[in-house]
């Protein structure tokens, strides 16, 4: 699925940011015409059911801003988002995580669950940037550790033994709360790969603003697995995806780190009492 690209037009991600674009080559431009001619039209699921329960949005609420994102329940206590939805777009500083939120299943005024963040854990070498280049795309990948588990079914990342199902004809569905729709999931139901750059995918499927970090779903004899991450929209068709193999590290140990206990206050020295 190698395909040689350049970058030399902006593209943006899917939730903020200003990156580089890539231009594919005529090998891979033929690739993505075909794609697109079959592709389906984007969908809006109003559903109760999974996965869509434990797809939701990232939340934001600060004392000038709000964003919002997306973001999948992968384990009771961990959700999967993209890393560039964590940190002040103008700052590059971390979003406290006191004013994140998960909310599970968002339907019109309702949802699945209301979830709390622990602490947040950035993939290795992920570095904020106004206009991050191609190359970093495949570290924009962050996990949020909950204060306390969910008792929804979370949706499983695609183990690495797993990957032998892929192809060049696997058909994906990627899912994401869109600016446009905020309260209902929507989902590209059959876009594919394109190629690999950067260590990245480019894919065809459609992303907007509020989809970054949304899963990209594949069918496995088990059952729907997260095999990428959306981080980037390239054009009003392509995106840029980071792979399932490219963050099995962050999930070796997905703890929060331990934190050191305050210090004691220094002890006053003794004094004895006179009448």
């Amino acid at each position: 699925m190698q395909a040689a690209m350049q970058n030399n037009r902006p593209f943006r991600f899917a939730g903020r940011i200003a990156l580089r674009a890539i231009a594919l080559t005529a090998l891979a431009l033929l690739c993505f015409k075909a794609a697109s001619a079959t592709a389906a039209e984007l969908k809006v699921i109003d559903s109760t059911e999974a996965p869509w329960t434990s797809i939701g949005r990232v939340n934001f609420a600060g004392f000038k801003s709000t964003t919002m994102c997306t973001g999948t329940l992968i384990a009771p206590d961990l959700v999967l988002t993209a890393a560039h939805c964590l940190y002040n777009k103008s700052t590059g500083r971390p979003l406290p995580v006191d004013d994140l939120l998960f909310i599970a299943g968002v339907r019109r005024d309702e949802y699945s669950a209301r979830l709390v963040p622990a602490c947040v854990l950035i993939a290795q070498g992920y570095e904020p940037a106004q206009k991050p280049k191609l190359q970093d795309i495949h570290k924009d990948v962050a996990v949020i550790v909950l204060k306390e588990p969910s008792t929804l079914q979370p949706v499983p990342v695609l183990a690495l033994e797993e990957a032998a199902i892929l192809t060049r004809e696997t058909r994906f569905q990627s899912a994401g709360y869109r600016r446009s729709r905020r309260f209902l999931p929507t989902v590209v139901p059959a876009c594919r790969v394109l190629g690999t750059t950067e260590d990245s995918w480019v894919t065809d499927c459609a992303s907007e603003a509020g989809a970054s970090g949304g899963p990209l779903l594949v069918a496995t004899p088990n059952g729907l697995r997260v095999a990428g991450i959306m981080s980037a929209r390239i054009d009003d068709l392509r995106s840029a995806i980071v792979p399932f193999y490219g963050w099995q590290d962050l999930l070796a140990d997905p703890h929060c780190p331990a934190q050191s206990p305050p210090e004691a206050p220094p002890l006053r020295p003794s004094v004895d009492a006179h009448d």
